[in-house]
Order: C-alpha cells, then sequence, then structure tokens
C-alpha cells in the first residue's frame, strides 16, 4: 500500500485513490441539521421581520421539489434576506475559524518545539493554558501535524499532535477553534486512533512511517475558542470509537463520498 498526501487538493491517496477525510465523516452529525436549522430560522425572520406570508410556503414547495438545491438559490435570489440569515451561521463559522488559524498554527508550533526540546520563544499568553496543562500531563510529545489511513474504512487524515502522557498512555490531541468541546470532535479524535492503531504515522510523502508501540488509550481536545483553554480528556473511548465507524457507515449511506 502506498500513502501519500496531494496537498494541493487536499487529498489522502491511497495507491492513487483518494480517501475520505476524517473530519469530513464528523461533519456528518450536524451538517444537514445546521442547514436545515437556519432555513427554518430564515423563514420565521422573513415572516416576521417583514411579513412576508407567503415565504412559508415557497420554502416548502422548495424543500419539496425535485432539484432542492436549485429551488433554494431561487429562494435566495427572491429574498435577498433568506439568504442572508441562511447563512448566518456558516459565515459566522468560517469567521470564527480564520481568526483562530493563528492560534491553530502557535499550539502547532509550541508542540514541535517541545518535540525538539527548544521551547525558546515567548507564545501567545492565550495558549499558556495549555503549556501548563501539558508540563503536568504530558512526558513527551511524539507527533505533530501527522498523517495516517485505514484501508479497510477507506479514510485518511491529519492528526495535530500525539502525545504520551505521564500515566504511560498514549493520546491523541486534537486542537479546536469552538468555544467549548462537542461530540462530533471526540469522534474524529477517535477516528485518528483508529487510524494510528492500525497503520501507525505517515509523512505527507508517505515516505516515512512510525508504529506506535501502545494503542491509543486516550483522547483530547483542546477548545482554544474558549476563554480559559482547558483540554477536554477522555479514556473510555471505545464508544467513540464506534461512533466514528457508523458516522463513516452514514456518510456513505447519504452519498456525500459521491
Amino acid at each position: 500500500m502506498n500513502y501519500k498526501f496531494d496537498n494541493k487538493e487536499h487529498l489522502h491517496l491511497l495507491d492513487g485513490k483518494p480517501l475520505t477525510g476524517t473530519s469530513s465523516i464528523g461533519n456528518v452529525l450536524t451538517k444537514n441539521l445546521t442547514w436545515w436549522a437556519a432555513e427554518l430560522s430564515a423563514v420565521e425572520c422573513l415572516e416576521t421581520g417583514e411579513k412576508i406570508e407567503t415565504i412559508r410556503e415557497e420554502y416548502l414547495d422548495a424543500v419539496n421539489s425535485g432539484d432542492k438545491k436549485k429551488a433554494i438559490d431561487a429562494l435566495q435570489k427572491k429574498y435577498p434576506i433568506f439568504k442572508k440569515a441562511r447563512f448566518a451561521h456558516f459565515d459566522k463559522k468560517n469567521k470564527a475559524a480564520k481568526e483562530g488559524t493563528d492560534l491553530h498554527a502557535e499550539l502547532e508550533d509550541y508542540v514541535k518545539a517541545m518535540m525538539r526540546l527548544k521551547p525558546g520563544r515567548e507564545w501567545d499568553p492565550k495558549i499558556k493554558p495549555f503549556m501548563l496543562w501539558a508540563s503536568e500531563n504530558v512526558e513527551e510529545f511524539l507527533a505533530s501535524e501527522a498523517h495516517c489511513f485505514d484501508e479497510d474504512l477507506w479514510i485518511g487524515g491529519i492528526t495535530d499532535c500525539v502525545a504520551q502522557l505521564k500515566d504511560g498512555t498514549l493520546a491523541v490531541i486534537d486542537f479546536k477553534s469552538s468555544k467549548e468541546v462537542y461530540t462530533n470532535h471526540l469522534i474524529q479524535a477517535a477516528g485518528y486512533a483508529i487510524q494510528i492503531d492500525r497503520n501507525g504515522l505517515f509523512s505527507e510523502d508517505g515516505e516515512h512511517s512510525k508504529k506506535l508501540d501502545q494503542k491509543i488509550e486516550t483522547l483530547i481536545v483542546v477548545p482554544f475558542g474558549a476563554e480559559n483553554i482547558i483540554p477536554e480528556v477522555k479514556t473510555d473511548i471505545e464508544a467513540y470509537k464506534l461512533g466514528f465507524k457508523n458516522c463513516v457507515q452514514l456518510y456513505r449511506l447519504l452519498g456525500l463520498d459521491k
């Protein structure tokens, strides 16, 4: 098996064939419901704010039409405020993600510096709580931005961090720009654990790999959008692994890989 990552297309490839990205699997829990909720809120915004009594019927017609996407696009052109309200959550999420990029990079740089045992420079004060937590709980950082895959589930991913904790266990650590930790974050981290246990860690070009001596026993998610960045730690991870496998099945069932 030959694993590689196409950075230009952002595709995980196994023997030249694209794998499903791990982060996409976690989104299956929220994506459709999020847009549905946004659309209902947008309808209410129009009906109560602009007193347009027909929008609800027009929206239901769009939902039940043969081509929902085309019908919703037409509705957005007719009512620009519907589009604005419908995309409000999406725009907010993208803005938060963009603002979180620098902090994610800061956390990544810190982990890599600790791996080189050169913690040298001054760090953003916002990551100090994580640094304090790490000094108390992490024995050694083993990997940063490492690639992984599982041929049976046909998935690939890039894990933010793998560490050996002071209690002797190995942990996947995932950095999130959210203000709190959600179940899908932990399910995504479990997906990385499954892949790492199966095949180990790989470089982007697939030329270098490392098989770990132990299985991943701990999942840690760091919500760096929170006012006080405190990692959430889960040690009973089998349920999250099963949750990830079920999400893979749901992802395929919904045809999201087409």
